[in-house]
Formats: C-alpha cells, sequence, structure tokens
C-alpha cells in the first residue's frame, strides 16, 4: 500500500497526517529534482576550460534539450490521473502497472523524435546567426547527445509513476545517483583519466548516455521486481485494444499539459530576449535575478508532483473530503514558502545580488544597482510563478488539461510577452519583469477560478458510473 496515500485515511487527525505526508513525498521529489537541475551545472564546469564557443554550444543544445524533455515529462503526467483511478480497484496494481508499460511505449516514441529534432537542431543553428565555431562544437555534442534522449524519454515516465505507486525513496536515490555519476563521468570522458583520453566536447554527451542509461536500467529492474511481487502478469492479445485506448487517452490529456509546460519556459526565454534589447549589463542583471527565481521554483515544481500524486489517488477513492484536504493543505504549503522566500527576496534583495556577482567581477557595483529592483519583483513573480504550478496540477489530477491551456496562452504569451514588450519599452528593464508578473497574475487569477469551480462540482471530476454506484453504497 502507497504510504504516502493511505496513512491519513483511519487516522483521527487527518488534516496533520495529511500534510505530514505531502511534505515526505515533496522532500523526496525535491531531491530527485535537484539533483537532475545540477547536471547542466555541472557541464559548465566540465567544459568551461575548453573556451567560450564550446561552452555557448552546451548552453544552446542543453536549454533546447531541456524544452523537448519537459514537454516530454508534462504528457507524462497523463498517467497519474489514469493509474490513479485504477490503484482503487480490486485489479488496480495490474491496471497501473499496464498504463506505465504503455506510458513507456508512448515515453519511446518521443525519446525517438527528441532524438532526431536535438540532432537537427545542431544542424540549423547557423541559420539562427550562429558563429561557425559554435555550430561545429554543438554538432560534435548533438551527435552524442541525441542517443540519450531515449532514456531521458523513459526517465520522464519513470519520475510519474514511481511515486504513485509508493516507490518515491527509490526514485529520489537513482536519480541522486545517476547526477553524482554525470559529475563523475564528466571529467572521464570530457578531459580524460589515466588511459583514458578526453573526447572534449563529445565526452559530454557520453557522460549522458552512461548516466541516463544506467538509471534507466536501475529503474527497468526495480519495475520489474515490484511486477513480480504483485504478480503482475503479461497482458493477453485479448486486452490489446484496450492498452491502445490508453495512449489514446494519454495523448488526450498529456499533450495540453506538454504544451502548458513549454509556453511556460518560452515565456522566460522571450522575456530574455526583450531583455537584450536595453544592453548587456541589463540582461546580466536580468540572468541573475532569474535564477534566484528558478532556484525557488525547485520547490512548487516538487509540490506540483506531490499534488498530482495525492490528488489523483483521493479522485480514485472518490473521496470529496480528502480530494480538498489534499487541495487545501498542498495550497497551504505552497503558498506559506512563497510568502517567506518573498519576504526573503524583498528585503535582502542587495545582498542576494551580489552573491551571484563575485568580487572581481566587471562592473559589479552597477549590476548590483540594476538587479536589485529587480529582485524586488522577483519576490512577487516566484510566488505568482510557483501558485500558478500548483494550481495547474488540480486540473492535471482532474483531467482538466484543454480549457487551462488557453489560459495559460493567454495569460503567459498574450498577456505576459506582451505587456513585458510594451512595459519595457516604456519603463525600461523593470517594465519587462512588470509585464512577466502581470502575465503570471492573470493566469493565477484564470486557473483559481477554474480550480474552485471543480471543487464545487467534484461529481464532475468523477466517472458516472462510479459516482452512481458510490450513492449507491
Amino acid at each position: 500500500m502507497n504510504r504516502y496515500t493511505y496513512k491519513a485515511q483511519a487516522s483521527r487527525r487527518p488534516w496533520f497526517d495529511e500534510a505530514r505526508a505531502s511534505l515526505s513525498l515533496s522532500g523526496h521529489l525535491l531531491l530527485g529534482q535537484v539533483s537532475l537541475m545540477l547536471m547542466p551545472v555541472m557541464d559548465i564546469f566540465a567544459v568551461a576550460s575548453l573556451g567560450s564557443s564550446t561552452l555557448a554550444a552546451v548552453g544552446l543544445l542543453n536549454s533546447f534539450s531541456a524544452l523537448l524533455l519537459l514537454f516530454c515529462f508534462g504528457v507524462m503526467q497523463a498517467m497519474a490521473p489514469l493509474a490513479g483511478s485504477a490503484l482503487a480497484s480490486a485489479d488496480g496494481q495490474r491496471t497501473a502497472r499496464q498504463i506505465l508499460s504503455q506510458g513507456l511505449l508512448l515515453a519511446s516514441a518521443m525519446g525517438l523524435t527528441a532524438a532526431i529534432a536535438t540532432h537537427c537542431f545542431a544542424y540549423m543553428m547557423p541559420r539562427l546567426g550562429q558563429e561557425a565555431a559554435v555550430v561545429q562544437a554543438a554538432r560534435r555534442y548533438a551527435d552524442v547527445l541525441a542517443l540519450a534522449m531515449l532514456p531521458a524519454a523513459w526517465l520522464t515516465a519513470w519520475r510519474v509513476s514511481y511515486p504513485l505507486l509508493g516507490q518515491a525513496r527509490p526514485l529520489a536515490l537513482t536519480l541522486i545517483a545517476c547526477t553524482l555519476l554525470h559529475g563523475m563521468a564528466n571529467q572521464w570522458f570530457v578531459h580524460g583519466m589515466g588511459s583514458l583520453a578526453g573526447q572534449g566536447i563529445a565526452g559530454l554527451g557520453w557522460s549522458y548516455v552512461l548516466s541516463y542509461g544506467l538509471a534507466a536500467v536501475c529503474f527497468a529492474i526495480l519495475d520489474r521486481r515490484a511486477g513480480a511481487r504483485h504478480c503482475i502478469a503479461r497482458t493477453a492479445p485479448s486486452e490489446k485494444p484496450r492498452e491502445q485506448a490508453w495512449i489514446r487517452r494519454l495523448l488526450a490529456i498529456g499533450l495540453p499539459i506538454g504544451a502548458v509546460m513549454a509556453i511556460e519556459y518560452t515565456l522566460f526565454t522571450g522575456s530574455t530576449l526583450l531583455m537584450g534589447r536595453h544592453g548587456g549589463q541589463a540582461l546580466a542583471a536580468h540572468a541573475v535575478a532569474l535564477q534566484w527565481v528558478t532556484l525557488a521554483f525547485i520547490v512548487p515544481l516538487a509540490m506540483s508532483n506531490t499534488m498530482l500524486t495525492r490528488l489523483s489517488l483521493a479522485i480514485g477513492k472518490m473521496d470529496p473530503e480528502e480530494v480538498r484536504r489534499v487541495v487545501w493543505v498542498s495550497c497551504s504549503i505552497a503558498l506559506g514558502f512563497h510568502a517567506a522566500i518573498a519576504v526573503v527576496y524583498a528585503l535582502a534583495a542587495l545582498t542576494l545580488a551580489g552573491w551571484m556577482l563575485p568580487a572581481n567581477s566587471q562592473d559589479r557595483e552597477a549590476l548590483m544597482a540594476l538587479t536589485a529592483p529587480l529582485m524586488q519583483l522577483a519576490a512577487l513573480l516566484q510566488a505568482f510563478n510557483g501558485m500558478a504550478v500548483v494550481l495547474a496540477a488540480v486540473l492535471r489530477a482532474c483531467r482538466d488539461t484543454r480549457a487551462p491551456l488557453l489560459q495559460v496562452f493567454a495569460g503567459y504569451w498574450i498577456a505576459g510577452l506582451g505587456s513585458a514588450w510594451m512595459l519595457g519599452t516604456l519603463l525600461g528593464p523593470i517594465g519587462v519583469w512588470l509585464g512577466m508578473c502581470l502575465g503570471f497574475g492573470l493566469t493565477i487569477v484564470l486557473l483559481l477560478r477554474r480550480v474552485r469551480r471543480r471543487l464545487l462540482h467534484l461529481s464532475d471530476i468523477f466517472p458516472q458510473s462510479e459516482v452512481a454506484h458510490a450513492k449507491s453504497r
């Protein structure tokens, strides 16, 4: 039984136990998320000595591959509401693992597509105005990095399914080991070690192949053992049409989720391009303040995965009280975290800006002066960004993904980028950040209204046959 999900079922302190279980699951998911985010940081240290062209190529390819994997991870999140409902049935483990099997099949197709896209992106870079040295380095990197996209896509499926199956701790430990291995492999493959000759930027790709590949092998072994422990038999040929239906349902729910994540990612990319119009110092200050927003975002990202997992299981049990309790507890924890971070960012803006700028940085004082007011807005932006992600997770658990896609598009791109462009023209760098805040603020209002409607009409998110059965008991 999933210890993150059912512990509070018979407790006399359901709200306390819900908070404790949510924090426990979020902690494990946070460790895994931090581990994955450290990998591109390790890449920078590994190739910094190879020159600016190599460093630029790594930044471009890592950013593009991150967008592809983020979209894949969004699509895989469709497994949560489907498997959550399945686990409430008598044959729940078998059905849930069947959904995972089909999710892995879908991830395979997306991973192969991502591999092709990564390879093509590197060879299209001359048309994007990149220097010849950067293009050459990027092509060497992409030729190997493309091989890692398939196991990386499989990892996105396991990152969603393992918490549902009560395996959050093995997930976190495996991802931590994957990151540590990546850090050591960077040294071995990039710079060489002993008789092993360094391969430069191509070695960075082989490091990803090794770390992602071994992590995928570990998850496959754990999944096979778990399936054997629950006596999960292979799917009979007569059930194959049902498996195909699972893939269609995964796509119907997951594609809008992946699109939402891509839209959010490109909002920050677009704001960076807009900030570049105001000069190099403004762009550097923007990068510093945005890094603090990114660091704060790690926690709500883990909380959103927790919300998705626990709410999907609560909906599967058709327990309205537990559904509302999961939503209110998770949202309260997220709101408390963001309020605390907002106070720190607002009161220590200048100090935090200085931490990101070494003492020997050129124009350090001027950059700190530009970054400090952006940090004041970062206090608001990180709260809006995090709460929007948590509220979106509520709707994903309810299988409500198409309408939120339109709301996020209107909030992030039309209101966010549009106002960032207009206000940036009028107010300079501050205007760009005000525009982003307006975009996230509008998105929260739209999502909050839809979440409220879902909580007031919980019967709409249950299959009608299940609701009738529940009422008859």
